[in-house]
């Protein structure tokens, strides 16, 4: 009997081991809060923990999004031996701020089959509870809500954060968008960078980050446009010692954007435009302004005609080249448009021409007309400019100004009578013999000069040094005028001479105003110069001068 009873013990042994090892290998999961009552957007925190060595992401807390404002969970596992008794844990620190007024719970978290049991959370409302627009505030403001293709808009926004930046949770500024499925009708892009700064908002330092876009429609339709938005939120600390995280959400401003089509009686190319302003300014070489409709030149001589053109809600990209037909008789020399931003949407084009007479008689440089349509009046209208009718005479090379005639002086013959007899006589012989030597040398060293022509060299060392310095600093304008101004004083000069000269600034105008780059060098124009201030005189004739 001994025997059965050893052998039904054993077997009831080994099954209650059975059943008992697996509850003493499974995994525990322990979750608790700190709060279980609190207020709307007070923050609490939430802790897990796993006797065992899992990943941090073991557990989904995505689930916990829809009730609360989740933080950056905080992970960690640690090894505690005791007693010759070794223990894992893995623990889980998140900060929660419940977002709906009511009971809300913390769902059950499952790791290995095993789930913890979930906590319900009351949630009361906060009456001392600042609004979001004490927190932070936007504003934005659409310039015009109707387009013509290729006409832009300026889209202007303004960030106000009134809590402390420091305070601020995963701040983001949404960008502005267009809410069609065809983007591509409306284009967006920003104005420069933005500007953050400091300022002052009802006795209160604000921090403010303006950004400006640029709107530009591309076809016809209708659009939907929205500003920009915020998403972020702001640890509050309230009245009675509770952290608070509140929520800064806030929308973006929706605009109606509406693109009309392309009128179908305009004619030219299309310029729309909100306003347009087209001017002109002519100088001569020596930078006068030229005022009048007909200005007097002479071949060779430069003018500059400077063209402004003012566009209100149009990009570089888009306003076209002004093409001007000149005469042959005119060289041109042009430089690439350039662009400039006058802020309120306004884009100025400016294009520099120098325009260099070749023939003389007269020549009419040609005005302009430019088609635009006028968006603000829907309406078509012509911007005119005038044109300049040039008198263009001969180069003045050589000054044939005749030269002034010499003064001849003579003096009378004196007579002399002496009624005295004695020694005065021999005295006044004398005298007379002296003088007569004196009288015939006199006139012998005129005759000499008198049948010799000699060259009076000419020299102006402040206007070469003028030239010498204008070379220097690398002024062609002032070059060009110098020089011209110098051989129109010079006399005697060789014509083959001054021609070359000419030739020289002729090349020295295209190396500065021509589209293709080309390299001139001042020394060869120098030198001509200095050849030309050594052969620079005036030849007197022969002296009327008569003999004694």
């Amino acid at each position: 009997m001994k025997k059965p009873t050893s052998l039904f013990f054993v077997s009831l042994c080994a099954l209650l081991l059975a059943l008992v090892s697996p509850f003493a290998s499974a995994t525990n999961i322990q979750v608790t809060v700190s709060k279980n009552k609190v207020v709307k957007n007070e923050v609490f925190q939430l802790r897990v923990v796993v006797d065992k060595k899992v990943s941090s992401d073991a557990i989904d807390f995505s689930t916990l999004d829809q009730g609360f404002y989740v933080g950056r969970p905080s992970f960690g596992t640690s090894i505690n031996i005791m007693n010759g008794d070794r223990s894992t844990r893995s623990e889980w620190n998140i900060s929660l701020a419940a977002q709906r007024i009511g009971i809300t719970s913390i769902p059950a978290f499952t790791i290995d089959g095993a789930s913890s049991n979930a906590i319900s959370i009351e949630v009361s409302a906060d009456t001392e509870q600042p609004n979001v627009t004490d927190l932070v505030e936007l504003t934005s403001n659409l310039s015009k809500s109707t387009l013509y293709p290729k006409e832009s808009a300026t889209l202007t926004t303004r960030l106000i954060v009134k809590a402390d930046p420091r305070r601020l949770q995963n701040p983001t500024i949404i960008p502005p968008n267009v809410l069609e499925n065809d983007q591509n009708g409306v284009s967006l892009e920003p104005i420069g960078e933005p500007n953050q700064y400091q300022s002052i908002l009802g006795g209160v330092e604000v921090t403010v980050v303006d950004q400006n876009y640029r709107v530009i429609a591309n076809h016809a339709g209708s659009y939907t446009l929205s500003g920009v938005g915020f998403q972020g939120s702001v640890v509050y600390n309230g009245r009675n010692g509770t952290t608070k995280l509140i929520s800064a959400n806030t929308d973006a401003k929706t605009f109606p954007l509406e693109v009309h089509p392309i009128p179908s009686n305009y004619q030219g190319q299309w310029l729309p435009a909100a306003s347009l302003i087209l001017s002109q300014q002519w100088s001569d070489a020596s930078g006068q302004a030229i005022s009048s409709a007909r200005y007097a030149t002479q071949i060779g001589d430069s003018l500059t005609r400077i063209i402004t053109l003012d566009v209100e809600g149009l990009t570089s990209e888009h306003i076209p080249d002004i093409n001007i037909e000149y005469p042959e008789g005119v060289r041109l020399y042009q430089e690439k448009p350039q662009f400039s931003d006058l802020g309120n949407g306004v884009t100025r084009m400016t294009l520099k021409q120098v325009l260099i007479p070749q023939q003389q008689g007269e020549i009419t440089l040609a005005g302009v007309s430019l088609n635009w349509w006028d968006s603000t009046n829907s309406q078509a209208q012509a911007a005119k400019l005038a044109p300049l009718t040039l008198d263009v005479a001969p180069a003045n090379i050589v000054n044939s100004e005749p030269l002034a005639p010499v003064t001849t002086l003579t003096e009378p013959a004196q007579t002399v009578t002496v009624s005295n007899a004695g020694y005065w006589p021999y005295l006044t012989a004398l005298f007379a013999l002296l003088w007569i030597i004196t009288a015939g040398l006199l006139v012998k060293s005129r005759r000499g000069q008198s049948t010799i022509s000699t060259p009076t060299v000419v020299t102006d060392s402040s206007e070469l040094e003028q030239i010498k310095h204008a070379l220097k600093v690398d002024d062609k304008v002032k070059v060009s005028f110098l020089v011209k101004r110098w051989l129109s004083e010079t006399e005697g000069l060789d014509t083959q001479l001054c021609l070359d000269i000419h030739s020289e600034l002729a090349a020295m105008n295209e190396s500065q105003y021509s589209s293709e780059s080309k390299k001139w060098q001042s020394t060869k124009l120098l030198n001509l110069i200095k050849k030309a201030n050594k052969h620079r005189h005036t030849k007197k004739g022969d002296s009327p001068l008569a003999p004694l």
